[in-house]
């Protein structure tokens, strides 16, 4: 099987105006993996109630309430809408215990994991996701604004330098899929957004969360007046992923103040690794305890500026004290075995649940060896996930 051929026909049968794009070029060698991760359904199921659970708590009006100072330190309003395309990502630990290493707002691989999942045959992980939930998806996010798509709706796919981005073909494909809905839908650099196309709805792909760039000043102003729908948000950013709110989850009591009791409350302490913020008055705890640890910034994607405990020296450690940094339990990847041309080799992989509002709608794996998830693995990439009861 010529796994990456096989994903460029999908792609074109499935969009018929990327035919005459250069897949060729923007589909790499490792991106699909030709394994599918083996989980056992309780897995799946326990994802979907830790997923639901935790867009519960980002809805109780006493969550919005605790965070009403920072929401004003941030200068931003509830917009109304939520986010697409967001997942939550977990590692398993070695009793089969999901671990939340983070929720991400900027998720990618959303559309291309389904066109995965339809390319090798494999039945959804989730029941009833389809092309057409992405459509419901917006109509909802607009509805949530008191808006609607009925009329000339245009809709912008945005990033900083898109066509330079590793997963560009993403959002070609998503650019076809909302084309094929009868929107007016274009693929538009950030800082040329509302120059020539003023987009009602905006597919928000860029890092800057909070859109506190110099550059991101236009793009934050017409979300915050409402004049257009931007999905994911600096909003829903704060309120589920900055990595602060893992801290929050952690400290005792909170939870319970919250309204979470019973086995509700005993399956989010299980799943939310330990975490701290890296502070000076923490700093000699934190460093006598290192190896447990794994740091990262709170508001950085990817492997960015991240240390594993066990190898941090000190002087690293001295330099990221009270830097908006996050000292989380480090929970080792989990792996499994496949019978590649060369043998039997080992994986790592995590899993990523992707979900809009209380709702998981797809789970991936992306399989790695090294260090961290990189699409550079032979044999390794995103894969589909098989439930076995």
């Amino acid at each position: 099987m010529n796994l990456k051929a096989d994903f460029i026909q999908q792609l074109r049968s499935s969009y018929k105006g990327l035919a005459t794009k250069p897949l060729e070029d923007l589909v790499s060698e490792n991106l699909i993996s030709p394994f599918a991760v083996t989980l056992p359904e309780a897995v799946v199921k326990k994802a979907e109630k830790i997923v639901s659970l935790l867009f519960n708590l980002r809805e109780q009006s006493s969550y919005l309430k605790h965070y009403e100072n920072i929401i004003a330190e941030k200068g931003l309003k509830d917009p109304g809408n939520k986010s697409v395309m967001m997942s939550y990502d977990f590692h398993l630990d070695e009793h089969q215990n999901l671990k939340l290493i983070e929720v991400n707002t900027n998720a990618a691989f959303l559309i291309l994991g389904y066109e995965m999942y339809q390319m090798k045959g494999h039945a959804l992980p989730v029941a009833d996701f389809s092309r057409d939930e992405i459509r419901k998806m917006i109509e909802t996010e607009m509805s949530l604004q008191g808006k609607t798509t009925e009329v000339s709706f245009k809709v912008a796919i945005t990033d900083e330098a898109p066509s330079d981005q590793r997963l560009f073909v993403e959002f070609l494909a998503y650019n076809e899929l909302f084309k094929s809905y009868g929107w007016d839908s274009r693929i538009v650099d950030y800082r040329d957004l509302f120059k020539e196309f003023s987009p009602d709805f905006i597919y928000n792909r860029y890092t800057d969360f909070f859109l506190t760039e110099p550059s991101s000043s236009v793009l934050r102003e017409k979300f915050l007046n409402r004049e257009v729908c931007l999905s994911p948000n600096p909003f829903e950013y704060l309120m589920l992923a900055d990595k602060q709110r893992l801290i929050d989850w952690g400290v005792p009591g909170f939870l319970e103040s919250q309204g979470l009791s019973g086995s509700d409350l005993e399956l989010i302490r299980t799943s939310v690794p330990e975490s701290y913020d890296v502070c000076e008055s923490k700093s000699a705890e934190i460093w006598a305890e290192r190896k447990k640890f794994f740091f990262k910034p709170k508001n950085a994607f990817g492997s960015k500026q991240s240390y594993r405990g066990s190898s941090i020296s000190r002087s690293a450690f001295d330099k990221i004290i009270g830097h908006d940094m996050i000292a989380q339990e480090f929970v080792p990847a989990p792996e499994q075995t496949f019978e590649t041309p060369e043998g039997p080799q080992a994986f790592k992989y995590d899993l990523r649940c992707y979900a809009y509002q209380g709702r998981m709608q797809l789970v991936l794996a992306r399989l790695y060896q090294g260090q961290v998830t990189n699409l550079r693995t032979p044999y390794g990439g995103f894969a589909t996930v098989v439930k076995e009861s």
